[in-house]
């Protein structure tokens, strides 16, 4: 049976890596018993199996130079390397032993982790692809190819890889935390909760508690997101985009003064931030700060072209200038490329009020109550599922705010 998975960094699929990359003597042998080995070779396997890479390093050299080079060096090699922190090297030597044994599923794995620690997840989850084909009963290395295809943005693959895994282990942390990044990324909120607080439960992390609180954001459980948010911020305060989460969660609880400095402190340290510019223009733009609220979303616009959120705070702004022309032709072309956007209906039908154009107001208020009655059924399903996550309380009591 293989050793159960713990989290232990936020990437959490590299606490394989000390399960994949272990003492010379879970290797595959060569041939030949150890006490035939050259002594360079003998003396490498000893410095390796006492956490002495540097000089198993060097053994293994003076071993390879004075002798035809075997799998098992070469594979052990590869593990020295990584404990040097020494990922090119390591890659090539674990390709040079896999050149000897083509098929070897558990250098496959040490090869393909070595690429996913040099941030190349796309060269690592060939590696892994292959090691499944050897070795296709290995749920380590499936969750390990769910991890590649999550930081590659194959969010669906992802997720029916990590759940595979899950259904075959329900207990493991590390899958249900990879499905439920999966799932956040896919918009699937409530499928993603019970995952995250699963994966919680057995080992806590800042970038677990962070995806949390984006979860509980979607289905607009406004006070678990921001006690999910601060748990985050307690365990690691640098984690990048965490006060914009809090900051967002703060605001939706009308703590408008905390959420500020939430999204300033988020700001001070990546002022390239899409989201924080947006959210802090929508901000200003509830408190009444015009000037404000136009010079963060028009940062918003610049970093991301087209983007609606921003457009739709713009609109509302030009609303309130009484330029109810300027508006109009920001929400026609919101509604066309969003057509989902409920606000955005209802901000053009007031538009077209005030423009008297009573047809077309009429048409976007009969779209707009059809999407809010949508929106109501989705959160009152969504609010049953999450019952017995709440204390018995619906998670869709409060609306969103306009």
């Amino acid at each position: 049976m293989k050793p159960r998975l713990r989290i232990c960094t936020p990437v959490i699929v590299f606490c394989l890596a000390a399960q994949a990359w272990g003492a010379p003597d879970q290797e595959p042998q060569a041939s030949g018993a150890q006490g035939q080995e050259p002594p360079a070779c003998v003396l490498g396997d000893q410095a390796l199996a006492q956490k002495q890479p540097d000089l198993a390093v060097i053994q293994y050299n003076i071993c390879i130079s004075k002798n035809a080079p075997t799998f098992k060096i070469l594979s052990n090699l590869g593990i020295a390397y990584v404990q040097q922190q020494k990922f090119p090297e390591a890659i090539q030597a674990y390709k040079v032993a896999l050149a000897l044994e083509p098929d070897n599923a558990t250098v496959l794995i040490n090869l393909g982790l070595a690429y996913l620690k040099s941030n190349d997840p796309k060269k690592a989850q060939e590696e892994f692809a292959l090691s499944l084909i050897a070795d296709p009963r290995n749920g380590n290395t499936l969750e390990l190819l769910a991890e590649c295809h999550l930081q590659l943005g194959e969010y669906a693959l992802a997720a029916y890889e990590a759940s595979l895994v899950h259904q075959a282990s329900p207990g493991d942390p590390s899958a249900a935390y990879i499905l439920g990044r999966s799932y956040m990324q896919l918009g699937r909120y409530v499928q993603a909760i019970p995952l995250m607080v699963n994966s919680l439960s057995q080992a806590k992390s800042a970038d677990a508690y962070m995806t949390l609180g984006e979860a509980w954001l979607g289905v607009r459980n406004w006070p678990a997101a921001r006690d999910a948010f601060q748990q985050a911020v307690k365990m690691d305060p640098k984690l990048p985009g965490i006060y914009a989460g809090l900051g967002e969660a703060q605001a939706f609880l009308g703590e408008m003064d905390e959420a500020k400095e939430s999204y300033l402190r988020e700001l001070a340290r990546d002022p390239e931030n899409f989201k924080v510019n947006y959210l802090l223009g929508q901000l200003d733009r509830l408190l009444g700060n015009q000037a404000e609220a136009e010079k963060y979303l028009d940062k918003a616009i610049q970093l991301q072209p087209g983007a609606t959120g921003p457009a739709y705070e713009l609109a509302a702004l030009a609303m309130r200038e009484q330029d109810y022309q300027k508006a109009e032709g920001v929400l026609q072309s919101i509604v066309q490329n969003a057509p989902s956007f409920t606000n955005a209906h209802v901000l053009l039908a007031q538009a077209y009020s005030r423009l008297h154009k009573t047809e077309e107001g009429t048409r976007e208020r009969a779209i707009a109550a059809a999407l809010q009655k949508a929106d109501h059924d989705r959160l009152a399903a969504e609010g049953e599922s999450l019952k017995w996550l709440s204390g018995g309380k619906s998670a869709a009591q409060k609306p969103r705010q306009q």
